[in-house]
């Protein structure tokens, strides 16, 4: 830790003791219980660097995480992984452009395409066995391509949040053939550089990918970067980064990724394949006990038990997890979604162990995750920017939608701008309790 950058230059500017006639108001004194880290609450000074500017400690901790990653270049982000989304598809827009994407797409990203005016060619996911989404597969990449020879890029989640893999090598030799470049939204996949072998999307072949870190890393929420696999796509980044970020990056998130990146050059890598391996006996004590799980490659450190089709209600299995002292990062009545992280102490580990042996399972009949295929009426930024109003969600059947709908988590659009509401739409918004919808007027 003591040799990171940011840790460093924020250590020696604590022990000159300025006066701190400057931002952030507390002066390094914020009341508790924040009070310890506040010493490191700093803005942009003398000594510190400037994010979207960087050339000192932040710059030379970019370089440590590229070094790290075996990228060409990687940017940090203080405004998480949705930062870096509307950065590298900022990069690569054209006004009314075409983007091939998966629809297990997260909101951040179709909010970024409508105020860039993308307009997305949706790739719906193959729902086979126990996915409870599913997989893009490269034939439907190739076949997108074939179709829309003048898109900008493909557009691909990789791990979805339920943890699903799709195959990026494959999809990022289609892309070098038709000369499009690959966006890999990987928020969920930063430990997947340091798996055996490595299974992160730049090591597979993609031209630009976001991590979050804080998902799985010791990272503070909001800190992520931004990989590029050429210095030619990375020239105008940090100004586009600059013109959706915040001006005052926070320090203290940046210096979690900074003590994050000190792991990571040390003990982080076998400690991260360790918790895998962990996570894989428990995925095995699942399936032992009757609970499916989803199949194909998928994200080793993340268990999602499918509930469809288990017998389990959301309610049931929410009590069933409370009783065991259990709290996941996902449920609905489709699966449960449970991260591990190097961080989860023993007694987490237990806790599961004992949740899973204590399962009652009544098989019933499954139903995956819903996921229509409307009409799109309008693009994303019409009907972003259409004149609307709200209406309770009964009477919504016929009309076209002014907003997206994402029960968050998984943050994975129900509704989608501009597409018109049909009869499954509203039934599946009642099930997320989810009771009014803006529509275009």
């Amino acid at each position: 830790m003591e040799k990171t950058p940011l840790f460093q230059a924020l250590n020696q500017y604590i022990q000159q003791d300025y006066a701190r006639f400057h931002m952030p108001g507390h002066k390094g004194f914020a009341l508790p219980p924040l009070a310890a880290a506040s010493q490191y609450d700093v803005t942009e000074v003398e000594g510190t660097d400037s994010l979207f500017e960087a050339e000192g400690p932040l710059a030379q901790l970019e370089d440590l995480f590229s070094q790290l990653y075996g990228t060409k270049r990687t940017l940090l982000s203080a405004g998480g992984s949705t930062l870096c989304i509307q950065t590298m598809l900022s990069l690569v827009a054209r006004p009314g452009g075409e983007i091939i994407a998966g629809r297990n797409i997260h909101s951040a990203a179709v909010n970024a395409m409508a105020l860039l005016d993308l307009h997305p060619c949706w790739l719906y996911p193959q729902q086979e066995g126990q996915a409870l989404i599913g997989r893009i597969e490269p034939s439907q990449v190739k076949q997108a391509l074939q179709q829309h020879p003048k898109a900008c890029a493909v557009y691909i989640t990789c791990p979805d949040y339920f943890g699903e893999m799709s195959d990026i090598a494959a999809i990022s030799t289609l892309c070098r053939q038709y000369r499009v470049p690959l966006l890999v939204d990987n928020a969920h996949g930063a430990h997947l550089k340091f798996m055996e072998p490595s299974l992160h999307p730049m090591d597979l072949g993609a031209d630009i990918c976001c991590d979050s870190l804080h998902k799985t890393l010791p990272v503070l929420t909001g800190g992520a970067l931004l990989h590029f696999a050429s210095e030619s796509l990375a020239q105008k980044a940090k100004e586009r980064m600059s013109v959706f970020g915040s001006t005052s990056p926070n320090y203290l998130i940046m210096l979690s990724c900074d003590t994050a990146a000190g792991w990571l050059a040390g003990p982080g890598p076998g400690l991260l394949r360790e918790t895998a391996r962990r996570c894989a006996q428990l995925k095995e004590l699942a399936q032992s006990h009757g609970m499916a799980t989803s199949g194909g490659l998928c994200d080793p450190m993340r268990l999602t038990l499918v509930l469809s089709g288990s017998g389990y209600t959301k309610e049931a299995f929410r009590s069933h997890l409370r009783r065991h002292g259990i709290m996941e990062e996902f449920l609905s009545e489709n699966g449960c979604v449970l991260l591990c992280s190097p961080f989860n102490r023993e007694e987490d580990y237990l806790r599961i162990k004992q949740m899973l042996e204590g399962l009652c399972l009544t098989p019933c009949p499954a139903s995956p995750f819903p996921m229509f295929r409307p009409r799109a009426v309008l693009s994303l930024r019409e009907a972003l920017f259409a004149p609307c109003e709200t209406l309770p969600i009964e009477k919504t059947a016929g009309r076209i939608a002014a907003q997206i709908k994402a029960p968050c988590p998984p943050g994975i659009p129900i509704v989608m701008l501009g597409e018109e509401i049909n009869k499954n739409y509203i039934k599946t918004l009642k099930m997320y309790s989810i009771s009014s919808l803006s529509v275009v007027k």
